[in-house]
């Protein structure tokens, strides 16, 4: 949710601040223009690089998490004679429900970074 809302407001900033750069430019029109095309391009491929690099950390935690939970579900199926049978299948069961909880994260991460803007490309 934090993202969203920092997303929008850097859209507002950013559509604030052409529109103040365009009423004060001390340039011709067409020049004011190629400035601004430039500067939403410039920030456009700084969002997909930002988002891109969002995915790739979120992609790493999520294998190491993954990785965790097999290693402690291992630990627990193998030394299951040691630890009562009841508190066994508890922690199995948890472990189960984590891991279906980083599925569901990891489902919506890949969403969110598949819901990244497409480039639109218009005429000045």
């Amino acid at each position: 949710m934090a993202f969203k809302k920092s997303f929008f407001t850097l859209l507002a900033g950013l559509a604030a601040g052409a529109a103040f750069g365009i009423l004060y430019a001390p340039d011709k029109g067409w020049k004011t223009r190629a400035r601004v095309k430039k500067a939403a391009e410039n920030g456009f491929e700084d969002l997909k690089d930002n988002l891109g690099d969002l995915g790739a950390k979120a992609e790493e935690k999520a294998a190491e998490a993954k990785a965790s939970i097999k290693d402690i579900r291992e630990t627990l199926r193998t030394k299951g004679a040691e630890i009562k049978e009841g508190t066994r299948d508890l922690l199995i069961k948890q472990l189960e429900r984590l891991e279906s909880a980083l599925k569901q994260a990891e489902a919506a991460a890949e969403e969110s970074v598949g819901e990244q803007p497409d480039e639109q490309s218009s005429e000045a």
